[in-house]
């Protein structure tokens, strides 16, 4: 396939230049996207490895280009890999982060509005939230790696409010709810725990269990947050999705005990997206959980706590392995998990990180998991995780 492409000697590359097409080392790997620029580590490792020559049928040009390149297929016995993934998934992810951070801030800004001025304006919600849409659209991938968002010192419930929102408002989108709805879905998301404000933070922070007098206590928050936003005059939609935002189909929730056909669907896509937001965070007494037995729990409330659809939905958005799961397949390799394939929710995309000895290896293919050979065979732990990560 290259030697009909036309060649570039790698010593024209420069820094910042974009190609226009899709570039390839060799008939198996390509080593850039159009929209990708070039970059001086990238110029140093080709001249490390003695890379003279690079093919592709775009141009060098200063800017990227505006349609995007095109598709290049290769055979089943030459996967498209891409050898400089690790950089550019780091770089994705360090953007992705600092989405997440500037939400975190916003929300911030709004709990301590509330708290010292006495205000909450729905106006400044809304517009963030339509932006939020538009971010979630672009870096799916990475903004949707809830475990690896890491809040920092943030205040638990401001955490804890924005991936709820991220979690939400991906369930609603895989469900094919209009944008008027995902606004919403995101608006009720930050909202859903503004009556805890009103209470002890050490209720909701506590190591240990709580005492019936303390549960009773807890279970007022969705009234307290019902009778904030009435205060101000939201729309009765959102006022109700947060007081239903903690009822379930059976009737087992609170504080109303509410059964299905009596919530409204905003409260029970929320209900399992906080469930996911909360397992996925690190709390006093628990780490962090990751992200397949966070979707083993919540489908084991199928029709009990949580409706079929939305889950659903939640498996259409996260597949069983969601986004930034660590696995391992069926060969030994160890690999992350980066993109969902319609319809195969135990087979998702991943990006080879070791060989099948556990070595890093330094091309990570992104591949697809359907086969006998590359199926997930199971999930690493959190611990097993950490120390992969480290070691890469």
């Amino acid at each position: 396939m290259v030697s009909k492409m036309n060649k570039i000697v790698s010593s024209q590359l420069a820094d910042g230049v974009y190609i226009s097409q899709e570039t390839f080392l060799d008939d198996k790997y390509i080593l850039l996207s159009p929209e990708i620029p070039v970059d001086q580590p990238l110029i140093d490792r080709l001249q490390r490895w003695s890379f003279d020559s690079l093919f592709t049928d775009g141009e060098l040009s200063e800017e990227p280009p505006s349609g995007g390149g095109s598709t290049i297929a290769t055979g089943d016995d030459a996967p498209l890999a891409a050898i400089d993934q690790g950089r550019r998934d780091a770089r994705e992810m360090a953007a992705a982060h600092k989405q997440y951070e500037e939400l975190l801030h916003f929300t911030e800004q709004l709990f301590g509005n509330y708290l010292q001025n006495g205000i909450l304006p729905i106006a400044p919600i809304q517009t963030r939230i339509k932006d939020l849409i538009d971010k979630l659209r672009d870096q799916k991938r990475y903004l949707l790696r809830v475990p690896e968002l890491n809040a920092g010192n943030t205040n638990y419930l401001v955490d804890h409010a924005v991936k709820t929102a991220l979690v939400g408002m991906a369930t609603a989108g895989a469900m094919k709810m209009p944008p008027h709805r995902l606004i919403d879905i995101g608006t009720i998301a930050l909202l859903h725990e503004v009556g805890m404000l009103r209470l002890p933070s050490q209720l909701y922070m506590s190591d240990r269990q709580l005492s019936p007098k303390e549960k009773k206590a807890i279970s007022t928050a969705p009234v307290l947050g019902f009778k904030i936003l009435r205060q101000f005059n939201y729309p009765m939609q959102i006022c109700l999705g947060v007081l239903e935002c903690r009822e379930h189909l059976d009737g087992s929730g609170y504080p109303r005990g509410l059964t299905g056909e009596k919530l409204s669907t905003y409260a029970k896509i929320i209900n399992p997206a906080s469930t996911f937001a909360a397992m996925a965070s690190p709390r006093p007494y628990r780490p962090a959980v990751d992200g397949h037995t966070i979707m083993k729990t919540l489908l084991t409330g199928h029709n009990t706590r949580y409706e079929k659809d939305i889950l659903q939905g939640m498996v259409g958005t996260f597949s069983l392995f969601p986004f930034g799961t660590f696995v391992q397949l069926a060969s030994g390799h160890r690999a992350m998990v980066v993109d969902v394939v319609p319809g195969k929710a135990r087979a998702p995309m991943v990006r080879v990180l070791t060989d099948n000895k556990g070595q890093p290896v330094s091309e990570q293919a992104v591949m697809e998991t359907d086969s006998e050979q590359y199926a997930v065979a199971n999930v690493l732990t959190v611990e097993e995780a950490t120390r992969l990560k480290n070691a890469l």
